[in-house]
């Protein structure tokens, strides 16, 4: 069974200022990160919007991601607040032939923990794939408690949790009860270093997009048991962090990437693109990151 490793950037996904999918872009994207040294992406995420997109649209965007992906590891986010829903998407990604889906935790209603932990089990019952349970409670409203994970390592097929909640104490606590073949992924960016010297098997995170080479460093010095190099390197991280949360986000990620010259491209309504003002801002983080990245560790 998969089981996932190593650097994924979070992809966004680019829209044209019209609203539309920018198939281009987003083809565009995935040849830039096959060059980049990173072990695989995770798509249609949080920062892929994909609360934005409807049904129609994230089918064509996965094809066309699994189309330009040639030696990337792809995962996909087949979550909606629905299980049905949820097996629905994620017997369509397997058909398209990717390595793992990630399924966000429900959300908008409020399941039980028992719930919580059926909803899981069941995508991995009825898809028999590897399925990779995404922990986002600040977005969702919900969130994987420790108790709901030891439900979940019960079926091999779950192969892995993505803790984006940024609750260092949890993420450790993850790590401790997580079965020795169980991929817990840091998705939380400024954990980054901790969670992977703590035991973390990877990373999952949208300043992957933005410094993949900083975050492929930081992830090796980790898994060497270098603390002092990967935290410098996490420090180096953090400027495209704080950068990442100008404005409503995920807009200042697009900003950054277009600045870079990779097509970024927009929000969807109702969420903003950066204003002036925020680019300024954003452009002084961008501007830090950059000077720290010509620094030796």
């Amino acid at each position: 069974m998969y089981h996932p490793s190593g650097v994924y950037p979070a992809m966004p996904t680019p829209f044209k200022k019209n609203g539309e999918l920018d198939e281009t872009g987003l083809r565009d994207l995935v040849i830039h990160l096959e060059s980049a040294g990173v072990n695989g992406i995770l798509a249609m995420g949080t920062i892929g919007e994909f609360a934005m997109m409807s049904e129609q649209e994230r089918r064509k965007a996965a094809e066309i991601i699994i189309g330009a992906s040639n030696r990337l590891e792809v995962i996909i986010n087949a979550g909606y607040a629905s299980t049905r829903e949820t097996v629905k998407m994620a017997l369509f990604l397997k058909d398209l032939g990717v390595d793992a889906i990630v399924a966000v935790e429900p959300y908008f209603y409020h399941p039980s923990p028992a719930g919580m932990a059926r909803h899981f089990l069941a995508i991995a019952e009825e898809t028999d794939m590897p399925v990779i349970a995404y922990n986002i409670p600040q977005f969702s409203g919900n969130g994987i408690t420790p108790g709901i994970l030891d439900s979940l390592v019960e079926d091999v097929r779950i192969v892995g949790i993505k803790d984006s909640e940024g609750d260092a104490m949890k993420l450790a606590e993850f790590i401790r009860r997580a079965p020795r073949d169980f991929s817990v992924m840091v998705g939380s960016d400024p954990l980054a270093a901790y969670g992977v010297c703590m035991g973390a098997r990877g990373m999952m995170l949208g300043s992957a997009m933005l410094a993949p080479d900083v975050c492929i460093e930081m992830y090796r010095a980790a898994l060497d048991s270098d603390m002092k190099k990967a935290f410098s390197l996490q420090k180096k991280l953090n400027n495209y962090i704080k950068a990442m949360r100008v404005g409503a986000f995920p807009a200042a990620v697009k900003y950054m990437l277009s600045a870079m010259g990779l097509p970024g491209g927009h929000v969807r309504p109702p969420l903003e693109d950066l204003s002036d003002r925020e680019k300024r801002i954003a452009d002084g983080y961008l501007r830090d990151a950059r000077a720290m990245k010509e620094l030796v560790v």
